[in-house]
């Protein structure tokens, strides 16, 4: 595979991901962390290794990515920037450990990447302690945040209430009636149910299932399914998407779509293969049928060889968002940093600018649904699948954690 190129920063441990041919390493900066005053570390709580892997590998393509385009331009504030990731594993003890280590080793201005809201629950909890930002990539739960949070802020993924009110937009659009779901038994999957039994039309036939979060035999769920189904919503169990899928039409269901998450759309098609097009669709808020989306998409290519979905997108817009906030604030004080981010409004390659409610949720945003097509894209010429949109919401206001 081809590697990332990303030449301003030292190897640590190479890893490869399971997507469209994307190379990446876990990277440690220049030599020296900011604790030795000549960078700005971001810590990295990604998992590269269990369930959500696949999240944490392209996730951090793109982190570094942005990296090496900041320091390319001078850096921040006179100091090139630093990831330093380490893979969580998705254990929520090991991802506190990895955090007040790299605080206290590295000054690390900020951490990104927790995937599994049970990872994100206790590292909010730690960050806020610490008082360092937190941005979470996928962890959804709403409970992680409070209206007493000042430094976790969501970057790619709306709370589970909000995910599933765009789906019960879709299927209340479009006239759906025979709805089944199945969701996983841990934060999010519940998160998810509780919200589809909250915002989903009254007059649907709804059958739902909860499914064990590392389970991969989805056929008993899926057979407890009428025959007639319109909508799989697969959306409350991100690690089973791809078996889910597989398996719904080996059982003979042919909904009309099948809702994923936030999934880097490579690892479906890599796990689905050209059966995806049949209804496959996913959520996410990087506008990838922009202009500008486009051209960063095509300087991925031309300097990794790799594709840039969705998942790397957020990876990328969450650095350049802790480099706007030390910009405006004129300071790498983590403090200063999360201050400066609740007070942005910044236009990138998401549908809508990114801005946030004082507690770090979310504001004013577009979530977009896509599904695929089997040609490659214009800045991914080795690609075997292209994306086409399927719905997009209006601007959304963010929830209060206190109303729901």
């Amino acid at each position: 595979m081809p590697e990332t190129g990303l030449h301003r920063i030292q190897r640590r441990t190479v890893l490869k991901s399971t997507g469209a041919g994307v190379g990446i390493g876990l990277m440690a900066g220049c030599m020296g962390g900011s604790g030795g005053g000549d960078t700005h570390t971001i810590a990295g709580l990604q998992p590269h290794s269990g369930p959500f892997a696949l999240y944490g590998d392209a996730h951090t393509a793109g982190i570094e990515f942005a990296i090496e385009e900041i320091n390319a331009d001078g850096g921040i504030l006179d100091q090139e920037l630093e990831h330093i990731a380490e893979d969580t594993g998705s254990e929520p003890s090991e991802a506190v450990t990895i955090l007040n280590r790299l605080v206290e080793t590295e000054d690390a201005v900020a951490a990104v990447g927790p995937v599994s809201s049970d990872v994100g629950v206790l590292t909010s909890e730690n960050a806020e302690e610490l008082e360092v930002p937190l941005f979470l990539h996928t962890s959804g739960d709403i409970e992680i945040l409070s209206r007493n949070s000042s430094y976790t802020f969501r970057t790619a993924l709306p709370p589970a209430p909000a995910f599933i009110q765009a789906v019960a937009d879709i299927i209340e659009d479009n006239g759906y009636e025979t709805i089944g779901a199945i969701n996983a038994d841990y934060a999010w999957g519940i998160a998810a149910e509780e919200a589809i039994e909250q915002t989903f039309p009254d007059n649907i036939d709804l059958t739902m299932r909860t499914a064990p979060q590392g389970e991969s035999d989805f056929a008993p769920y899926l057979r407890d399914m009428p025959s007639d189904l319109d909508v799989l919503v697969g959306s409350g169990h991100p690690p089973g998407l791809n078996d889910m899928f597989s398996q719904m039409m080996e059982v003979g269901l042919e909904p009309e779509l099948m809702t994923g998450a936030v999934d880097p759309p490579e690892t479906n098609y890599n796990g689905i293969g050209d059966a995806v097009a049949n209804g496959f669709t996913f959520g996410h808020l990087p506008d990838v049928y922009s202009e500008e989306y486009r051209e960063i998409a095509d300087r991925f290519y031309e300097e990794t060889g790799g594709y840039f979905g969705p998942t790397q997108a957020a990876g990328y817009v969450t650095v350049q968002l802790i480099a706007e906030a030390m910009r405006q604030q004129e300071s790498a004080d983590p403090q200063d940093v999360a201050a400066g981010t609740r007070q942005l409004e910044f236009d990138t390659i998401y549908a809508e600018p990114v801005q946030y409610t004082e507690w770090g949720e979310l504001d004013n945003y577009s979530l977009i649904w896509s599904g695929f097509e089997m040609q490659a894209p214009a800045y991914y010429p080795d690609g075997d699948f292209d994306l086409h949109e399927v719905y997009r919401t209006d601007s959304l206001s963010a929830i209060d954690p206190t109303e729901w």
